[in-house]
C-alpha cells in the first residue's frame, strides 16, 4: 500500500489523510495523455519524419506548458477546478467560463469515442481482429460508460490505486514495443522494415509544400500532448504540492515526450508507411503490435493479450477523463452558470449528477450513431469534427492567463523563473504555438482558400457556433439570475 500513497498523521483531529504519491501522479497523467494511437496515426501520415515534430513538440510546447501548469497549481493548491481555476486566476471568471465551455464541448464528444474503443480492443482480445457488429459495439460501449460511471461515483477517492497499476501496465506494454523496435535497429533482433537515417527523422522545410506539411503536422502533434491538465483536479490530494505536484507533472512530461519520440522510430521497425496505410485509425494501435507479433513470430495470442490490455487501459482512461471533465466544468463554476443540480456534490465530494449527465449524453450519442441511420450518424460525426478546435482553445486561454498572472505580480512557491521577462517569454511562446495549432490544424497553406472552404467551415465555423451557444447559455443564465433578484 505504501507504494501508492504517502500517509501523514495530521496534528489537528484524528483523521488520517491519504495523499497521492509522485508515482501515482505520474501514472494518472501517463494514462490520461499518452496514446499509442498518436504514434501510429502520425506515422501513417508522415512516416518517420514526424520524429522531429514530436521532439519539437515535447521541448518547446509540452514541457513549457507543464511548467506553466505547475506554477499555477502551486499557487492555487487548494482549488480543484484545474485549468478553469488557473484561467480564473489569470483572466477572470468570464474568460474562464468560455474556457471550461470549450473544454466541455470538446471532451463530451470524446467520451463516447473513448468508450467505443473498449469493445474494439475487446474484439481483438477475443477473436484477434476488430470483427464486431454495430449492435455489439453499442451495447459494450454503453456497458463501458456504466462501468466508468459506477467507478467514478463509488471509488473515485481510491481510483488512483487502479490508475497507478494501469499506468505501470501501459508503460510495460509500451516498453516491450520500444525495446523490440529499437533492438532491431541496433541489430539484435533482425532486419527492420523501414530504413532509418538522420535525414529520414527530420521533416524538410525546403519548399512551400514541405513547410506547409510541417506546420500541419506540428499543429496536430500539439493535440497528442493534450490531457496533462486533468491532473490539476487532484492537486488538493498531493502532499506538499508546491514540490511534489511539480515533480510529478514535469517527470510525466519527460517520460511521455521520450516515449513518443522512441515510439515513432520503433513502429517503423515493424512495418512501412504503406503497411499502416491499409489499417484504419482505430485499428492502427493494435495493428502496430500485430506487426510486431508477426515480426517475432509470437502468434495470435500476442494480439489477444494486447487487445485485453488496451481494453483495461482505455476503460481506466475513460474514468479519468469523465471525473476530470466533471470537476473542471462543474466544481468551481460560479453560482448561476449552470443548473444547481449539476454542481451538487455528494457526501464524498463527487459530482454525481454531473457524471450522470455526461454519461447520459454519451449514451445519446452512441444511440444516434448506431440506430439513427446513416444520415444521423453522418450528422453526429460532422458535429464531432466541428468541436475539434474547441479542444485547443482552453490551452490558449491558459497561456494568456499565465502572462497576466505574472504581470499582476502573483508569486507562486514554484516559479518557472523569478525573472518576469523570462516568464513572459514562456507564456508568449505557448500562446503563439496554440494560435498556430488552431490555424494550421485546419488550414493548409498549400491549397487555395476555396479548395478547402468546406474544411474551414467545418472547423472554424464549428468553433464559432459552439462559442455562440456558450454566449447564449451564459446570457440566459444571467437573465434568469436578474429576474430572480428582481422578484426577491
Amino acid at each position: 500500500m505504501a507504494a501508492f500513497f504517502i500517509y501523514q498523521e495530521e496534528i489537528r483531529g484524528m483523521e488520517k489523510k491519504k495523499y497521492l504519491s509522485i508515482t501515482a501522479l505520474v501514472m494518472i497523467i501517463f494514462v490520461g495523455v499518452f496514446g499509442f494511437g498518436n504514434i501510429a496515426n502520425n506515422y501513417k501520415t508522415t512516416g518517420t519524419e514526424s520524429t522531429s515534430m514530436f521532439i519539437l513538440g515535447a521541448t518547446i510546447y509540452f514541457l513549457p506548458l507543464c511548467l506553466i501548469m505547475s506554477e499555477f497549481a502551486a499557487y492555487a493548491k487548494d482549488r480543484t477546478g484545474g485549468i478553469y481555476s488557473w484561467i480564473d486566476i489569470g483572466l477572470g471568471k468570464n474568460t474562464a467560463y468560455f474556457a471550461l465551455w470549450c473544454y466541455f464541448v470538446a471532451n463530451i464528444f470524446y467520451l463516447p469515442t473513448l468508450a467505443s474503443r473498449v469493445p474494439t480492443y475487446l474484439s481483438f482480445a477475443v477473436t484477434g481482429s476488430a470483427d464486431i457488429s454495430d449492435i455489439a459495439m453499442a451495447v459494450l460501449s454503453a456497458v463501458s460508460l456504466v462501468a466508468a460511471l459506477f467507478v467514478g461515483i463509488k471509488y473515485e477517492s481510491k481510483f488512483n490505486k487502479i490508475s497507478t497499476v494501469t499506468g505501470y501496465i501501459s508503460l510495460f506494454v509500451a516498453g516491450i514495443f520500444l525495446v523490440g523496435g529499437i533492438g532491431m535497429y541496433l541489430g539484435f533482433f533482425g532486419t527492420p522494415a523501414t530504413e532509418i537515417t538522420a535525414k529520414s527523422l527530420v521533416m524538410a522545410v525546403d519548399t512551400k509544400e514541405n513547410f506547409g506539411k510541417m506546420l500541419s503536422t506540428f499543429a496536430w502533434i500539439i493535440f497528442a500532448y493534450a490531457g496533462s491538465e486533468l491532473v490539476g483536479t487532484y492537486v488538493d490530494r498531493v502532499e506538499n504540492p508546491e514540490k511534489n505536484f511539480t515533480k510529478g507533472i514535469l517527470l510525466s512530461a519527460i517520460i511521455i515526450g521520450f516515449l513518443y519520440i522512441l515510439g515513432i522510430i520503433s513502429i517503423a521497425a515493424y512495418g512501412t508507411v504503406e503497411d499502416f496505410s491499409r489499417v484504419s485509425l482505430v485499428n492502427a494501435v493494435i495493428s502496430g503490435y500485430a506487426f510486431m507479433g508477426n515480426t517475432f513470430g509470437f502468434g495470435i495470442w500476442f494480439v489477444k493479450m494486447i487487445g485485453l490490455t488496451y481494453s483495461l487501459i482505455t476503460l481506466v482512461a475513460l474514468v479519468l477523463w469523465s471525473v476530470a471533465l466533471s470537476k473542471v466544468v462543474f466544481s468551481e463554476a460560479p453560482a448561476g452558470t449552470f443548473p444547481a443540480w449539476l454542481t451538487q456534490k455528494n457526501k464524498n465530494g463527487i459530482l454525481k449528477n454531473a457524471l450522470f449527465f455526461q454519461t447520459s449524453l454519451s449514451f445519446l450519442f452512441i444511440l444516434i450513431t448506431t440506430f439513427g441511420g446513416e444520415s444521423a450518424g453522418d450528422l453526429y460525426y460532422k458535429i464531432y469534427d466541428m468541436s475539434t478546435m474547441a479542444f485547443i482553445l482552453p490551452y490558449l486561454f491558459l497561456s494568456v492567463a499565465y502572462i497576466n498572472f505574472r504581470r499582476k505580480g502573483h508569486i507562486s512557491s514554484f516559479q518557472i523563473s523569478k525573472n518576469n521577462y523570462i516568464a513572459y517569454g514562456v507564456g508568449v511562446l505557448i500562446t503563439i504555438l496554440n494560435i498556430m495549432g488552431i490555424i494550421f490544424a485546419g488550414y493548409d497553406i498549400n491549397l487555395g482558400f476555396m479548395e478547402q472552404i468546406d474544411t474551414l467551415k467545418l472547423y472554424y465555423g464549428g468553433l464559432a457556433m459552439f462559442l455562440g451557444i456558450g454566449v447564449v447559455i451564459k446570457f440566459i443564465k444571467f437573465k434568469e439570475c436578474d429576474v430572480i433578484l428582481n422578484e426577491a
